[in-house]
């Protein structure tokens, strides 16, 4: 339920509900092992994600406001983090897998028709007509689908999942695609280099894939020229209504979230010559990023608390310097009083050096976790890191990392963590036990292909 849920937009409460229950589900679970075999209890991450959550919750002590930062804690490391552990733990087991699979295909499955019935609704400032109403925002809707779709990989490198997998795949894409992210496909080109990049065989079985690869980054960029020309060619009616491409220049298109912009106003029809003649203007506007200037301008708040920063929190370093920002830098876009924009600035600017020390240790080792199984479980490798650092791509732009797109990414990361050990690691009754380690009673471990419930390929 909880997979299902963090696609959509008002979904609160259940979301929240679902929390408690992976909450206790895994409180239960630990106690129970913790009783019967302690020293079994061994979970993946628990040292570099223990360092990280206490780090952000010991910045309460100086930050600017501790309120906010308590209960940005609460909804970005401490919910998310349980969340990891419950779906690593269920991850291992097959039973789960399909479950978590349904849920998820279901989710993206609904979100793609809508993204095509609704396309001209999808803007954040459009009213939202009947189920639309439960479409989240754009830029957290394309980040969530992008995170999906290594989940939606890992199963079409299995027999049995394999067609599910891979309209699941394109699922995602189409949802990504109806929202005009230009950075969408950006992080999707990363995602699609780490999980068709060749392997190594036979020359012929190589040439085969490098050409896969490239014709997937040619198709990706003509993808995102032809998103950018739908996103400029919805701004030229109201332009032409108003007799000049002057306005266009001042609309939202100088905004970060310019990507997601479309005209309201789509009653004038105007043909493709006068359409033609307003796109150099509207180009020449949203050529003129502004996220330069903010990341400038938050840069230079830095040296103030350069060790500790101002309190974890997304929010945190508007509240800090927020009455600094310039107010032609304002006037340009307002959208600069909200956060930095760059998922490691903001990291900067809210834990300091040693925090965001902390958290590329994390990330770090999320993706050694995952490469260290490239042997045993490529695919499973290839959609971790993939995963890791698809997401880390979306948030060079901006930052997703808080409230369900933090859950979706925890989520996916324990899920693909216990798929990688459930062909090697066997659980210990009652207890738990470390998934790098084997009992002694185990024989050695026959070929994978022969273990997996879900008849992997040997790849």
């Amino acid at each position: 339920m909880l997979l299902f849920v963090v696609m959509f937009d008002h979904m609160m409460a259940i979301k929240f509900a679902a929390i408690g229950v992976v909450v206790a589900i895994t409180v239960f679970l630990v106690v129970h092992s913790l009783v019967h075999a302690p020293r079994e209890v061994r979970f993946p991450l628990s040292l570099p994600l223990g360092l990280w959550a206490g780090w952000a919750l010991l910045s309460t002590i100086w930050s600017v406001d501790p309120q906010a930062t308590l209960h940005a804690w609460l909804d970005e490391i401490a919910y998310p983090g349980v969340c990891f552990f419950a779906f690593w733990l269920l991850g291992r087991e097959a039973m789960h897998q399909r479950r978590m699979q349904a849920a998820s295909w279901l989710a993206c499955g609904a979100l793609a028709v809508a993204s095509v019935v609704g396309f001209h609704f999808l803007d954040p400032a459009a009213p939202k007509p009947g189920l639309l109403h439960f479409y989240a925002r754009v830029g957290h809707t394309s980040t969530v689908a992008l995170m999906a779709i290594s989940v939606f990989a890992a199963m079409a490198a299995v027999r049995n999942t394999r067609l599910p997998g891979v309209v699941g795949v394109l699922f995602c894409v189409v949802i990504g695609a109806a929202t005009l992210n230009r950075f969408f496909w950006i992080a999707l080109a990363v995602v699609g280099v780490v999980l068709l990049w060749p392997r190594a065989g036979s020359k012929e079985a190589r040439r085969r894939a490098y050409l896969m690869l490239g014709a997937m980054l040619v198709a990706i960029a003509c993808a995102t020229l032809l998103s950018n020309q739908m996103r400029l060619m919805a701004l030229v009616p109201a332009a032409i209504a108003q007799g000049s491409g002057t306005s266009v220049t001042q609309r939202p298109a100088d905004s970060p979230h310019a990507d997601s912009y479309r005209a309201a106003n789509g009653a004038a029809s105007p043909d493709l010559l006068e359409r033609l003649d307003h796109l150099g203007g509207i180009d020449e506007a949203t050529s003129r990023d502004t996220r330069p200037k903010i990341w400038a301008f938050y840069a230079s708040q830095l040296r103030k608390h350069p060790w500790l920063g101002v309190g974890f929190g997304k929010p945190l370093p508007a509240l800090a310097y927020g009455h600094l920002v310039p107010a032609a830098l304002f006037k340009l876009d307002e959208n600069v009083k909200t956060h930095a924009h760059n998922l490691f600035l903001n990291t900067l600017l809210q834990t300091g050096v040693i925090g965001l020390a902390l958290q590329l240790v994390l990330f770090a080792s999320i993706g050694r976790r995952f490469y260290a199984v490239r042997v045993t479980r490529p695919m499973l490798c290839r959609a971790g890191l993939a995963l890791l650092l698809g997401m880390l791509a979306k948030n060079m732009t901006d930052d997703f990392m808080w409230q369900s797109t933090a859950l979706m990414f925890w989520a996916c990361c324990g899920w693909l963590l216990g798929q990688c050990e459930a062909a090697t690691v066997r659980r210990a009754s009652p207890g738990l036990r470390d998934a790098g380690q084997r009992f002694a009673h185990e024989r050695p471990a026959a070929p994978l292909a022969a273990h997996s419930k879900q008849g992997e390929l040997q790849v």
